[in-house]
């Protein structure tokens, strides 16, 4: 849609909206040697080409993808919590920080917790030495069996006491549990936890995770290992490959769709929370017929192209496949090494004369003052001339000219937003159903509703207006 808001494209829809060669017929030429000066009629012009833009019909690799949404998460994600109270007496990771499995991050005060320890370590030693004695009584059958176990069961208490004290001098000490980065810190130096206070947040971004809901009828389409990509708002302009990691074998029966989690590859640039636009491939075909999807005319419900032929421009209808982003695949309709038009379609009919341009109207020389950019000098004189046959007068041409010049409202013939004159017509006549046929159209041509919904608006209103 780029290309119909283009001062070039305006004046092209000029002068399909001003054609007809020389207006109503009422001028004449006085000719010498004709009797009593009587006028011949003017010589009709030759219709002026339309400068285009055009690309071959290739072959080539494209793909079908199901599209979703999803935020990404780290499959290895936790928040350490302190399992003991005191002051925190060390910290020894930042934000940021990458750590290893088993690394210290921070040390609550174990001064009591070693004391503990120390209490139980002579307790249990005491308990060991009172056994040993008992065992070898017990042997030469000097004590009973009953003080035997009595001695057994103080030991094994004794040491089941200095587990838990060793325990919890573990537990003044923060270790991360996995290789992974530091997300969040939560303490300070010095400040005083209790048991359950969050200490760290850590994260493992490799790999990320793209948990995404698709609808339950797309569940055939979609398995285990399939390929994908997706992008995200913080580099556009990139892409990162994905597959697919599980499927939940269960529907949400509120919302009918299924929870399908990818695996992504982040290049070490991705972050838990992004958005992404996920793209699953779902069909490929290898070596299908390929072209721009601006090549398609907007003008038309069906699917049709304007095809180079020799230096005119053929109207042609195709039979469209699989769409990836700008590029559409033809099934039928088109043969490959043909040229389509890729800009200007919207100011041809079936057989106009064409002009092939080598480089884009921003590269061209300048125009004549007051014309649209991109147009020879003769093509915009003939385009003058047109209009002041059409009755209008030079002032009423050049402020025209100069409207388009500075992309106003268009040209003489345009419907509103630039639209060409038959799409205008169809959209004055259509039914709802219709009319929902062509707002899809125009979607398909990267319109935004609003867009679609203002255009509607003015050339409905300008229909009441008329009436």
């Amino acid at each position: 849609m780029t290309a119909l808001k283009t001062p070039t494209v305006l004046f092209l829809l000029t002068l399909v909206a001003c054609g007809g060669g020389g207006g109503g017929g009422g001028d004449r030429t006085p000719t010498a040697g004709r009797p009593g000066g009587v006028a011949a009629p003017a010589a009709e012009a030759k219709p002026a080409a339309v400068p285009v833009e055009v690309e071959p019909v290739r072959r080539q690799a494209i793909s079908e993808y199901l599209e979703a949404n999803g935020t990404l998460e780290a499959e290895n994600e936790v928040e350490l919590v302190a399992r003991t109270a005191g002051p925190i007496t060390a910290l020894k990771a930042e934000e940021g920080d990458y750590v290893r499995s088993g690394q210290l991050l921070a040390r609550i005060d174990d001064r009591e917790a070693r004391n503990q320890v120390a209490v139980a370590t002579v307790n249990r030693d005491e308990a060991k030495l009172a056994f040993e004695r008992a065992k070898t009584s017990f042997d030469s059958g000097l004590v009973s069996q009953e003080a035997y176990d009595s001695a057994q069961s103080a030991l094994e208490g004794a040491q089941a006491q200095l587990d838990a004290a060793s325990l919890q001098l573990d537990y003044t000490e923060i270790r991360a549990p996995f290789d992974a980065l530091v997300v969040t810190r939560h303490i300070k130096l010095a400040q005083y936890v209790t048991q359950g206070t969050p200490l760290f947040r850590i994260s493992d971004f490799t790999p990320l995770l793209c948990p995404v809901q698709i609808p339950e009828k797309d569940l055939p389409r979609v398995h285990v290992g399939q390929s994908g990509r997706i992008v995200v708002e913080a580099f556009p302009d990139d892409t990162y490959p994905a597959k697919v990691l599980r499927v939940r074998p269960t529907v949400d029966a509120a919302t009918g769709t299924v929870t399908v989690t990818l695996e992504i590859d982040g290049r070490n640039r991705l972050r838990p929370g992004m958005f992404a636009s996920v793209y699953l491939q779902t069909e490929t075909h290898p070596d299908a017929l390929v072209i721009p999807r601006k090549a398609l005319v907007l003008d038309s419900i069906g699917d049709t192209v304007f095809v180079l032929d020799g230096d005119t421009a053929v109207r042609r209808e195709v039979r469209l496949g699989i769409r990836e982003q700008d590029s559409v695949e033809v099934l039928e309709g088109l043969q490959e090494g043909e040229e389509v038009v890729v800009l200007g379609q919207e100011a041809l009919s079936d057989g106009t004369p064409v002009e092939i341009l080598d480089e884009s109207p921003e590269e061209s020389a300048p125009a004549t003052e007051g014309a649209a950019p991109g147009m020879s000098p003769e093509a915009i004189e003939a385009a003058r001339q047109r209009m002041k046959d059409r009755g209008l007068t030079d002032e009423e041409i050049e402020e025209r000219l100069e409207r388009m010049q500075k992309g106003g409202e268009g040209p003489p013939g345009a419907g509103a937003g630039g639209l060409p004159p038959m799409m205008v017509e169809r959209i004055r006549s259509a039914s709802p159903e219709e009319l929902e046929n062509i707002k899809a159209r125009m979607r398909q041509f990267g319109m935004s509703d609003e867009r679609i919904d203002e255009i509607i608006r003015r050339v409905r209103a300008a229909e009441g207006s008329t009436q």
